[in-house]
């Protein structure tokens, strides 16, 4: 056994080693949070259209109604459409005290593409061309009070897809209570995916990972799509792929931002990412081998779909075995209490090697995007502390969650209204812009 045991260690440190040099180009994305994005500035005004699916969001929606009142953009170059379910949803009502705010009722909605294909369709053809692009925003987010306007200076890239930055609305709150250590750990994705990632994509000219609220589309691929026929777990993702096949370009601009909303307990937040596996894994069977031999046909460059195509594997495959790799050291550890002491030693050290670097490489993984967005992270300091040490046991719950994930039907995953957080804003959050009376007295 003692034997075994030191053979398997010497293994693990070389796959370590191999692994580590396979995700080196992925690290290399992690520079490009460093440096500073350029601010666009477009002269030109253009027609934009801010949809969000509010199928009983009637708690929430206020606020976000709110939010885009409080725009610095002209109110005479943007328009809001609610997309509800049906008559009786007490959104309507709500929304009828804001101008230039209209609600469409888009009956027997399955999932968010149904409502977003029925209000695209409908718009497309009752006015095809009043808008120059489509803006979709969660009901349950805030819009940072320049984002139509960001949004628009986005536009001016040339780009047809635009993501902006995602922050949480939980540490916006007042209450303490709209906030957990849970919610902290959730939130470090958003940096994940838009600073550590998306940032370089930009620089590289490659397709962005893009996230379904605060995403702005051109009414041409609208138009080319026939409105919006994503029907997976994660219709964003599945967006991220049709745009690499269709040859779409996107764009991330950090200064459009939107304030999403994370889940303060642990059986939601667990749920909500068993959904985000379980899309990711559709979407790869869907999209995987139409990207790879449009890829190996020669007519893209292979690094515009690396990430699709490669994507994080290396550090998958590392994470599991070092699982592993620690389970057999902890069966070592036993035998060796009940057998050979002699090799006792060894199991330790192997049991104990794995886990420090598990741990201690989502403990990395969890340090960069804290100070990458410090700033932007509204929660004290002992609260930060407090995700540093916690969120890379947080995150090994991912093998959990990848089991369940796999073997759980996609019945389990159906649309379905969320509790909310409490939420209690400053008032002076979201001032009225006043000069642009976009709000009803």
């Amino acid at each position: 056994m003692e034997y075994a045991t030191e053979l398997a260690l010497k293994i693990y440190l070389w796959f370590c080693i191999a692994a580590l040099t396979l995700f080196l180009p992925r690290i290399s994305y992690y520079f490009a949070a460093f440096r500073k994005q350029k601010r666009l500035n477009n002269p030109k005004m253009n027609k934009i259209a801010v949809i969000v699916p509010a199928r009983n969001e009637s708690a929430v929606i206020s606020h976000c109604l709110d939010s885009l009142a409080a725009q610095t953009y002209n109110p005479e170059f943007f328009d809001v459409h609610i997309v509800v379910a049906d008559h009786a949803d007490p959104t309507i009502k709500i929304a009828a005290s804001y101008e230039r705010t209209y609600v469409t009722i888009i009956s027997g909605q399955t999932c968010k593409g149904d409502a977003l294909d029925g209000i695209l369709k409908k718009i497309l053809t009752d006015t095809p061309d009043k808008y120059e692009a489509f803006l979709i925003v969660d009901a349950d987010n805030l819009a940072s009070p320049d984002l139509v306007e960001e949004m628009n200076n986005a536009l001016g890239s040339g780009k047809q897809i635009i993501c902006g930055k995602k922050l949480v609305k939980n540490w916006l709150s007042r209450r303490c209570d709209s906030r957990s250590i849970i919610s902290n750990c959730t939130a470090l994705t958003w940096t994940q995916v838009d600073e550590l990632g998306n940032r370089a994509r930009n620089i590289l000219d490659m397709t962005i990972t893009i996230i379904g609220t605060g995403m702005m589309v051109r009414t041409d691929v609208i138009k080319e799509n026939n409105g919006w026929p994503y029907r997976g777990l994660t219709e964003d993702y599945e967006m991220t792929a049709d745009a690499i096949l269709k040859g779409w370009t996107t764009f991330y601009y950090s200064y459009a931002r939107v304030y999403t909303e994370e889940a303060t307990d642990a059986k939601t937040a667990f749920k909500r990412r068993m959904r985000w596996i379980k899309g990711y894994t559709q979407c790869q069977r869907r999209y995987h081998k139409k990207i790879v031999k449009k890829t190996f046909s020669g007519k893209v460059k292979l690094r515009k779909n690396y990430d699709f195509l490669y994507s994080t594997y290396p550090a998958y495959a590392l994470l599991g075995v070092s699982a592993a790799v620690m389970i057999f050291g902890i069966a070592a550890i036993c035998f060796s209490l009940f057998g050979n002491a002699v090799s006792l030693v060894p199991a330790l050290r192997l049991a104990v090697i794995s886990f420090l670097f598990i741990y201690g490489s989502l403990f990395a993984f969890t340090l960069l995007p804290l100070i990458v967005d410090w700033r932007n992270i509204k929660i004290p300091l002992s609260e930060k502390l407090a995700v540093l040490f916690f969120n890379p046991i947080y995150t090994i719950g991912y093998f959990r969650i990848f089991i369940a994930a796999f073997t759980t039907s996609y019945d389990y995953f159906k649309w379905e209204t969320t509790d909310r957080i409490p939420f209690e804003a400053a008032q002076t959050l979201f001032p009225v812009n006043k000069s642009a009376l976009h709000h009803r007295s």
